[in-house]
């Protein structure tokens, strides 16, 4: 088959391209040429932005695939450009979302009450579109264009919806806020309220087999899939095994998120200087991807997580919005919670 990829030169996009081509299909991606990545020499490249909306039309009156991979849709117009250069000419059109649509991403990032089903079906309530990170993203209208363009017989189409992402060369490396602490050597971290809930993430490697396997499945034509790794650790349990991995002991300590460092919003950092600190869970229900197209992890958490932490050790990132919160900030926060402790017994 061939496969024009939008993006595809950051976090999952090496890997799709990749397993695509092993796979024996042609690949081409399409990106603005702004990443320094080694694509695989058995993949095409071709450069443009596609918010140049009439260039990129332009561009793709040229273009023969039988299928589009959107990994970048982060708007309606994104969508509804890609009708327009698309229509009646693909087979398929597969769109990267979020977990980020539902309801229950809502309330476990604002630590609200919530009685939002565990784990997260496809059918759960949406929240209502909130243009996240001060910008025009928002999933919730993505996913509305994209189901209009299938209603309206432009091209079949599938939505995959994906959770907190890791791995190595994630330009967004949550897990950094604890593997610094351990190669600091600090030997006491604080967990808001004790990290017992579930937080559902995807491996880069994974979560690109999960699109190789919508595209070659009729199954998937006209679906919508929640996908994510196999298995969902808690804050906690990811904690432990951080640490486990980098030989490093130390004591998880359960603060209340009220005494945690208050901090300057980011888009990585909405809420909390913790970038896993949600309440209650934000747990995927995965069942239907493998019923329907046989998902199963290319890359067992474990052995996933060794590989980001890794990475993280040996590319220890120059600049972070996960390194900001000072360690004084988070001792005044452990001491202030052993204080109520001491005091309470």
């Amino acid at each position: 088959m061939k496969v024009l990829i939008i993006g595809g030169t950051r976090r999952c996009g090496p890997y799709l391209v990749e397993e695509l081509a092993d796979r024996g299909h042609e690949v081409i991606c399409y990106h603005r040429g702004q990443n320094n990545v080694a694509f695989s020499t058995r993949a095409k490249q071709m450069l443009g932005d596609r918010k140049e909306r009439d260039s990129f039309r332009k561009q793709m009156t040229g273009v023969d695939v039988e299928a589009v991979v959107d990994m970048i849709a982060v708007n309606e117009a994104d969508v509804a450009t890609i009708a327009q250069a698309f229509r009646n000419r693909i087979r398929r059109y597969i769109c990267i979302s979020s977990y980020d649509v539902y309801q229950a991403y809502d309330d476990a990032w604002n630590h609200r009450s919530s009685s939002q089903p565990v784990p997260i079906p496809e059918s759960a309530p949406k929240k209502k579109p909130s243009y996240l990170y001060e910008s025009d993203y928002d999933k919730v209208p993505v996913e509305e264009r994209v189901l209009e363009a299938q209603n309206e017989g432009y091209f079949s189409t599938t939505i995959l919806r994906w959770p907190a992402l890791y791995g190595p060369r994630d330009p967004t490396p949550r897990i950094w806020y604890y593997v610094r602490q351990a190669l600091d050597g600090r030997r006491d971290i604080p967990i808001p309220n004790g990290g017992g809930t579930l937080f559902s993430k995807g491996y880069l490697q994974n979560m690109a087999h999960s699109i190789v396997l919508a595209l070659e499945n009729a199954k998937a034509e006209g679906e919508i899939y929640n996908a994510s790794d196999e298995v969902t650790l808690s804050v906690r349990q990811t904690v432990q095994m951080i640490g486990e991995i980098m030989d490093h002991e130390w004591e998880i300590v359960p603060v209340p998120r009220a005494l945690m460092p208050k901090i300057v919003q980011t888009q990585g950092l909405p809420f909390s200087c913790d970038p896993f600190d949600i309440e209650p869970h934000l747990f995927l229900d995965i069942s239907k991807i493998k019923a329907e197209l046989g998902y199963r992890d290319l890359v067992p958490v474990r052995k996933a997580m060794e590989n980001t932490v890794k990475w993280l050790c040996d590319n220890p990132p120059q600049k972070s919005e996960f390194a900001l919160v000072s360690y004084a900030a988070l001792d005044e926060a452990i001491k202030r919670y052993k204080e109520l402790i001491g005091k309470s017994s």
